[in-house]
């Protein structure tokens, strides 16, 4: 598996991924102000609803020398006493910062640098536009305290690189990013927003999705109807069927599917892709918790073709959190996927 993190809000609920930091209501998941990306329907907003404030997500990967990061990004600024705002930033195992990405106000420019804000590595040779969406791509390499390399594209433009020392700390690797209005000391005025949207991680190992990962959407699929096995007990509020319990935007856990047999299994018919798109990663996701007083854990499944296939199951906590998996080629080929296999996927889950 090379593909780390996907991920676009899409079902409308902020704590789908990360931790929210910063001014207290500061980050949200919205529809407006601004309008999310062509193609989704939710993108996550951080704002600072006084001057000199932060408002940031946190949030962690498994540990990498190497990785390319893509997100939309949007940025509304408020003058007030600064001109600098950290609006990425990649930390170490240890949550040090390691590198970042800061947008200068004086003068349009993106600027990679080391550590927190530290030395400038990269500097785009072109102002960044406010006031509507932009693609950055970022290669970050750490070979050792010496040695390593970063790229930096925008809307598909390449802007810049560096090589040799991009670590800014002994440890060397990034375990995670801190991503909105992030400016550590310059201060940004009231009203001041980021907005991100289709965040995408790839590593470097493997065949598939190592590389720049290039522009490109994070679509959610919903339950459309029953699926080929239908073996959970519907809870909480009855919609009637167990697939149009799980298909509310925000998800809740005011219905729901459960059991308490292992190997209990619901699969659900699936809502399809627009046409003429390409596929290279189908993730299923639920919000879930266990009720039972003992352990309880959760194995997200698809069905492809004659193949079911269950991913390794994910312990579930006593408070409801998103579990998932990810399939990066078709089970039921071991190829890319298609649109057509994609829209003929069944997903669910399965009890264990």
């Amino acid at each position: 598996m090379t593909r780390l993190v996907t991920c676009g809000y899409e079902t409308g609920d902020v704590n789908e991924l990360g931790v929210n930091g910063g001014q207290a209501g500061g980050v949200s998941v919205v529809n407006a102000t601004p309008t999310p990306r062509a193609g989704g329907n939710w993108c996550v907003k951080c704002t600072t609803a006084s001057s000199n404030q932060y408002s940031y997500k946190t949030f962690g990967i498994p540990a990498r020398s190497e990785l390319w990061l893509r997100f939309g990004f949007y940025l509304h600024w408020v003058t007030y006493s600064g001109t600098a705002l950290v609006l990425m930033q990649a930390t170490d195992a240890a949550a040090s910062a390691q590198i970042d990405l800061e947008y200068q106000n004086a003068d349009g420019l993106l600027r990679v640098r080391r550590g927190n804000q530290g030395t400038i590595l990269i500097t785009t040779p072109i102002a960044f536009t406010q006031d509507t969406w932009h693609v950055i791509e970022w290669h970050i390499q750490i070979l050792s305290t010496t040695t390593g390399q970063t790229d930096l594209y925008v809307d598909g433009t390449f802007m810049g690189t560096f090589s040799g020392q991009v670590a800014n700390t002994s440890t060397l690797n990034v375990a995670g990013f801190q991503f909105g209005v992030t400016n550590y000391g310059n201060t940004s005025g009231a009203g001041t927003y980021t907005a991100f949207d289709d965040i995408a991680i790839n590593d470097v190992s493997g065949t598939i999705n190592n590389q720049r990962i290039g522009d490109g959407r994070v679509v959610l699929l919903l339950p459309t109807g029953a699926g080929s096995v239908t073996t959970l007990t519907r809870g909480g509020a009855d919609s009637g069927a167990n697939w149009s319990q799980l298909n509310e935007i925000p998800p809740s856990v005011a219905q729901y599917v459960g059991s308490a047999n292992p190997g209990d299994r619901d699969l659900y018919a699936m809502s399809d892709l627009p046409a003429n798109v390409t596929v290279n990663s189908v993730e299923a996701i639920a919000l879930a918790q266990n009720t039972d007083a003992g352990a309880g854990s959760l194995g997200m499944t698809i069905k492809s073709g004659a193949t079911t296939n269950e991913a390794t199951a994910a312990a579930l906590g006593t408070s409801a959190a998103y579990v998932g998996a990810r399939w990066e080629t078709d089970p039921n080929t071991g190829a890319a996927w298609t649109l057509a296999a994609v829209n003929a996927v069944e997903a669910g889950l399965t009890v264990r």
